[in-house]
């Protein structure tokens, strides 16, 4: 019995830990989960933001009674309160014919990142906006 409890004593006392191997690994791991999130969080950042400004025309009942172009300006308009360069109203929200509000505001668009060489990372929003929405 004494034999067994001090070859585990020696065995213990050699396990020090990972291996490189596994340590590299991991750190790899971290790594592609690291540059993943930082490519991809800040698209949905910004959906967050277009989609709080859909919210607030789509409730601007006055507004949506008004020529398309007037909504698609006060869109572009938000997107530049809210420093949006990149985007463009007529290319992110789609207004369809309401006979009861005028129009019915929604969200399509989708926002491409590279993530690494000819890697892309491809995120897709829609989300159509009516008066329940808060």
């Amino acid at each position: 019995m004494s034999k067994l409890c001090n070859y585990q004593a020696i065995n213990s006392a050699r396990q020090k830990g990972m291996s490189l191997t596994a340590v590299l690994l991991l750190l790899m791991v971290v790594a592609f989960l690291g540059m993943f999130a930082f490519k991809v969080i800040p698209s949905h950042l910004e959906y967050l933001t277009v989609k709080s400004i859909g919210q607030d025309i789509a409730d601007n009942e006055q507004l949506m009674k008004q020529p398309k172009s007037k909504v698609m300006q006060a869109l572009q308009q938000g997107f530049r309160a809210n420093s949006l360069w990149e985007l463009k109203a007529e290319e992110s929200f789609v207004l369809a014919k309401d006979a009861k509000r005028g129009y019915v505001v929604s969200v399509d668009y989708e926002k491409r990142n590279n993530l690494f060489s000819n890697i892309d990372v491809v995120s897709r929003f829609n989300h159509v906006f009516n008066n329940e929405d808060i």
